[in-house]
Formats: C-alpha cells, structure tokens, sequence
C-alpha cells in the first residue's frame, strides 16, 4: 500500500528558517563517526519550541541558572531500523483509548504509601472518636456520611485519571496524593485551626471576631499549607513524575479531594446531628455537588504553579517557588469562605454558587489546555531525538499525536505485539519528559543515565517491533 505523503513530514515553509539557534541542525556537514547509515544527515524538521519552556537562553548565576552544563543527545551507535510500520498503519481506522501501562516506582514510594494508608485509618478512627464524644446523633448513620462524602472524591479522581492519560503518573504516588490530603492535611489543619480559633477567642473574647477568624484567615492560610506540603514531598520523591504543570495540576486536585473527603465527612456528621436527613441533603449538595472541586482547585493551581517553573527553571527553583505559588489557592479559599459567612440570603447563594460553577469550567479548560500542551511539548522533545536520528519523523507522530497512538496500537494488535506497542509510547513519552527536564536542571549525571537507559529501551522496543512485524531488519 502506498504511503500517504503526510507520513513523511516535509521541509519547513518557505521563509521559515531551517533551524533554531538554539538547536544546531542534526546531520550538517559530513556524517558524524558510528552515525546510522541510512540517518547520518536525517531530514530535519522543525517542530517549534513552546516558548514558555524555551531554556535556550539561560542566567549563569541566580536561582534560574541550571546546575550542569547543558546536556547534548548522543547519536546512537548502531543504526535504527526504519518503522515495521512506515506502510501500514494508514490502513487501520482509529479504535477506543486504552490506558497505559504504570510506569515503576521506588520502594521509599511503596513505604511512603504503606505509612500513609496507615495513617489514614488512625485519622478517620480519630475523627469517629472524635463524633462519638461530641454528637448526640447514632453512629450508625456516620457510614452514610463517609459513603456520601466517597461519592464526591469517586467524582475528582475520575476526571483526573481522564485528564492523566496522555502520560500517566504511577498509581502509587495518586494513591499517596489522595491518602495526603485525607490523613495529614487533614488532621493537622484540624487541631491548628481549633487551637488557632481557641486562642483568638481567649485573647479577644468576642465570638464575632473568632467566627471570623477561623473560615476566612485560619483555614485558608492553614489548610492550603498542610495540602501544599503534600506536593513538596511527591517532588522530593519523584521528580521523575512530577515534571510539569499538568503533573503538578493532577497531583493538587487529587490531595484537595482527598482532603475534601475526610472534610465532608465532619460536615455531614455535623449537619445530620443537628438538622437530620434534610441537613445532610443539604450539604451534600451544596459542598459534594455545586461546590465538589473547591478543595482540588485550590491545591491544584498550586501544583501547577510548582509544576511550570520546575519544568522551566529547574527543580530547586521548583521547590522554593511554593512559598509563592500557595498564596492563589489561599486567597480563592478565603474569598469563598468570607462569601459564605456573609448573611446575605438566598441572593447572596445563588451569585456565589454562580461565580464557582464558572470557576469550575474554568478550570476544566485548563485542564483540556494543559493536556494538549503536554502533548505538544512530547512532540517537540522527541523531534530532538528524530532530527538526530533515534527516531524517524513518522514515529514522532505515530509516538506524539492521539491519533498516532490509536493507529499504532491497532496495528501492534494485528501482529498480537500491543503490549509492546503500548510500552513504546509510553516509554517515549518519558523520553521526552527527561529531555525536558535535562533542558532545565542541565546534565545531571543521574538523569543523564536515566535518558541512556531510556534510549536502550527505546532502541529494543523498535527493534522487537520489527521482529513481531516478520519484516527482515
């Protein structure tokens, strides 16, 4: 079958330059020693630098500058077959999305996890305690409340697993992001809010003053603290995985919907003891449905905040900016609890309730935003792999587009090799996430050896590929 022309990617426009200067042309001059025969001078082609994470220009001191020096690509030293599928994978109509393989983690993950599951259990056993000795109400019904508050959580997680598709996170470190939020944001916003609020009340005396205190100055500040430092330890464990905004953006939500979780569960029992059902009807909808993604907004924007700058300025510069980066969570979380304490009658409800149906649509654009971006940076970053002959131009769409995907899995399965297929994508897709975070830390030795390894396994992929294809090689 004859290849149609848009699977061999063209020169650049006329009036285009041929290349960046940030990126010398692959292949100029003559063919580099151990370059692959067939790709000593690969047909560059130029598929854009997102210039919101351009590190070509770069600070030699300050915060900003890269630790190491930049980090080169290395051709590879045997030659990379052509694609086992450069003809066919025209002829397959596009099938359903099927989710990724999990990528591996380390066994300080599986230890933070264990201890956090853990954690989790003695928390909610506190917290019934806690209802126990402080409601009249039976509690038989507290079941219903954390059923109902599981509910809203069930909710956050699906569209974050939607949103986590292109390159999923691994499963232990979501788990970890939800188990943070539920056990140790949590439980410590909840004893440093109640000694926060007891001590404005001893030294002012006015319940006025202390009911204003704690939804609108204690909570806001405290909460997205307690919530935030859950992203500071995913960074420090897995920085690997936590390489840009929509990362940063996955990793929040699911730590505010897990702090959501353990929250309504207060709120529910509270309501139900003192106005029955009707209360906890109530609340379920106005916290567990017109207010559902409250807490994941919050602590998400402040991910994504940590997420950019570590994507373009390296991983310390990452880590410091969260001081900064809290203070959007911080002020919407005040403003909606300052909002809800405001008497204002139905009126007040139905405009406040408006502004955060917005805010929520907002943010599920952003997320459709981020998700296609991430897309585009993994074309852009394996381009640097195909223009220095790792890859051939159509892999790059076959690895980096969706419809790519779809045509490349439906083709493995023909020759019974989609797992392997599914490996290959996903494996690419580090690639290119550790190119870019070598184009922002500069050549750590670490991550140096990760994008070896990385490329071994790229290399293997292909070539296992082309065996499963009964193609000679």
């Amino acid at each position: 079958m004859t290849q149609p022309p848009s699977a061999h990617p063209g020169p650049p426009p006329p009036g285009r330059p041929q290349q960046p200067t940030s990126r010398p042309r692959p292949g100029a001059g003559s063919p580099a020693a151990g370059a692959p025969g067939f790709q000593a001078q690969p047909p560059y082609v130029d598929y854009g630098i997102p210039r919101s994470y351009d590190t070509s220009v770069r600070p030699s001191s300050g915060l900003t500058a890269a630790r190491y020096a930049p980090a080169q690509i290395q051709r590879p030293v045997q030659p990379q077959p052509q694609s086992a599928w450069a003809t066919q994978t025209r002829r397959v109509q596009e099938v359903g999305r099927e989710a990724e393989p999990v990528p591996r983690v380390t066994v300080l993950t599986w230890i933070a996890l264990a201890v956090l599951g853990i954690g989790l259990l003695l928390v909610l056993g506190f917290f019934f305690v806690y209802l126990t000795l402080s409601y009249s109400s039976s509690p038989v019904w507290w079941p219903v409340m954390g059923f109902l508050a599981f509910l809203s959580l069930v909710v956050i997680v699906g569209i974050i697993l939607l949103a986590d598709r292109w390159d999923p996170q691994p499963i232990p470190l979501l788990l970890i992001a939800v188990m943070w939020g539920a056990a140790i944001a949590s439980f410590v916003s909840f004893w440093v809010n109640t000694l926060g609020s007891v001590l404005v009340w001893r030294i002012t005396g006015s319940e006025a003053v202390t009911s204003f205190f704690g939804p609108v100055i204690s909570a806001p500040i405290v909460e997205e603290t307690t919530k935030g430092l859950g992203l500071l330890v995913l960074m420090l464990l897995a920085r690997r995985y936590f390489n840009g905004p929509l990362d940063g953006l996955i990793y929040g939500a699911l730590i505010g919907g897990g702090f959501a979780f353990t929250e309504n569960i207060l709120y529910y029992a509270n309501g139900f003891d003192q106005m029955g059902l009707g209360g906890v009807a109530v609340l379920v909808v106005m916290r567990g449905a017109l207010n559902i993604f409250g807490h994941a907004i919050y602590t998400s924007l402040t991910g994504l905040i940590m997420g950019f700058v570590a994507r373009k300025w390296g991983t310390i510069s990452g880590l410091l900016v969260f001081v900064v980066a809290v203070i959007p969570g911080m002020l919407l979380h005040a403003g909606w609890n300052l909002t809800a304490s405001l008497a204002g009658g139905w009126t007040v409800t139905i405009i406040m309730f408006a502004l955060e149906a917005l805010l929520s649509l907002l943010w599920l654009c952003l997320i459709g935003v981020l998700v296609w971006d991430e897309a585009r940076l993994t074309r852009v970053r394996l381009g640097d792999y195909a223009n220095t002959g790792w890859l051939t131009h159509e892999e790059v769409t076959m690895l980096a587009t969706w419809k790519g995907r779809r045509e490349g899995r439906a083709w493995a399965k023909q020759i019974g090799a989609k797992p392997l297929m599914k490996r290959f994508i996903r494996e690419s897709a580090d690639l290119a996430s550790v190119r870019q975070r070598l184009l922002a830390d500069g050549a750590n030795p670490k991550v140096v050896a990760l994008e070896a390894g990385l490329l071994g396994r790229l290399s293997t992929n292909r070539q296992q590929l082309f065996a499963a294809s009964g193609q000679p090689r």
